[in-house]
């Protein structure tokens, strides 16, 4: 009886804290929205962008190149286009003074965007 009731518990922690489905099998946890959004990209992959949760044009936002190999950032439709060495890192104080407006934005990496190396930021007034 103990076993199931733990079983139930994990059960319940675990869809309390997740929102949504992402592409995969495994669910989306939600970024707390009073911290900027972090976007990972990792060799051939950005992490958290596929496409973002929606983000308030008020919403920092944080690129970080935890690969091992150097990265570009580039948002579509923006002035945005800057290369990441690997272990660094940027902030884009407010997606406000990037974006002209809510909307989807495509995220990409001119080296490595033929390898899939995309995503979509959900921009939200």
């Amino acid at each position: 009886m103990r076993a199931a009731a733990l079983v139930v518990l994990l059960v319940f922690l675990s869809s309390a804290a997740c929102v949504g489905e992402g592409n995969g099998s495994s669910p989306t946890i939600l970024q707390d929205p009073s911290r900027p959004y972090v976007v990972t990209a990792v060799d051939n992959h950005f992490h958290d962008a596929h496409p973002s949760e929606p983000l308030a044009l008020d919403r920092s936002l944080v690129f970080k190149n935890e690969g091992r190999n150097l990265h570009n950032v580039t948002i579509a439709g923006t002035t945005l286009s800057r290369d990441l060495e690997p272990d660094t890192s940027f902030t884009i104080s407010s997606l406000g003074s990037l974006v002209d407006g809510p909307g989807r934005y495509r995220l990409f990496c001119k080296y490595h965007a033929d390898l899939g190396m995309t995503g979509d930021l959900v921009v939200v007034g």
